[in-house]
């Protein structure tokens, strides 16, 4: 198989971690979970967030940021909505997000909107078609709480009203020394956000351990521009944090 022999550390968070590792170990890969965040539902903002979704007919666009996104934003419009709104355009930023938003919203009559190799992230989405006459629309944003605003703030800037919704919070792992040590016969790091891996520089710095030389793999020029700074030595965008994506560029170096 393609990946025999590889040892790999997979830092999303679960449940997409337990995915991740089984898809590599499919495809002959060794595979060491480590997520570096937990992702919790915002059980204190239950009431707020009922509200907004009870507006979700206001809408013209709804844009899911992740998979944790897709997956707590469709549990709710399922509870607030039995017949879905029509006149909204859905999109999901990235192909796994996209594909994880057709597959849970199916049976609600969601079809994430198709986009062109491009749109795998925030600052690519701003450039597809779709994004660029957005005067008056009323455009809401599934996301985890904080978070980067570039894409709130420029689609603002366009003209459109825009409504940021934290579903989630997303909480940094510690993680002993010993859980630590198991990972450190990966060859190649799996990143899949720019806040995982300064979780991990963080988790790494706590014990005194460089894995700077080893190969780590990210989702986009951002992140890979992020790595290089914080002193990888080898960091390859894959340009997508869905797993195809990241076994392509694994298997093309």
């Amino acid at each position: 198989m393609q990946l025999s022999g590889k040892h790999i550390l997979i830092t999303r968070p679960q449940p997409e971690n337990q995915v991740s590792c089984e898809r590599f170990q499919q495809w002959g890969a060794t595979t060491f979970p480590l997520p570096m965040m937990e992702i919790s539902a915002l059980t204190d903002q239950k009431t707020y967030i009922q509200s907004q979704i009870f507006d979700l007919d206001l809408y013209d666009k709804v844009i899911f940021i992740s998979k944790n996104a897709v997956r707590h934003g469709v549990e709710w419009i399922e509870d607030c909505w039995p017949m879905l709104p029509v006149g909204i355009t859905w999109i999901g930023i990235g192909k796994g997000t996209s594909h994880f938003l057709n597959e849970l919203g199916h049976d609600l009559g969601i079809q994430a909107l198709a986009m062109d190799q491009s749109g795998h992230t925030s600052e690519e989405l701003l450039n597809q078609a779709c994004m660029q006459e957005v005067t008056g629309q009323k455009i809401l944003i599934m996301a985890g709480e904080g978070g980067r605003s570039k894409l709130e703030t420029s689609l603002i800037e366009r003209g459109a009203q825009v409504n940021h919704l934290p579903l989630y919070s997303r909480n940094k792992i510690d993680y002993k020394a010993e859980q630590v040590a198991e990972a450190e016969s990966c060859e190649v790091i799996l990143i899949t956000s720019g806040e995982g891996l300064e979780n991990l520089v963080d988790t790494l710095s706590q014990h005194d351990t460089n894995w700077f030389n080893k190969l780590i793999l990210t989702p986009s020029q951002r992140v890979t521009d992020i790595a290089l700074q914080l002193g990888w030595k080898n960091a390859v965008n894959a340009n997508g944090a869905d797993d195809n994506s990241l076994y392509a560029a694994l298997t093309q170096l």
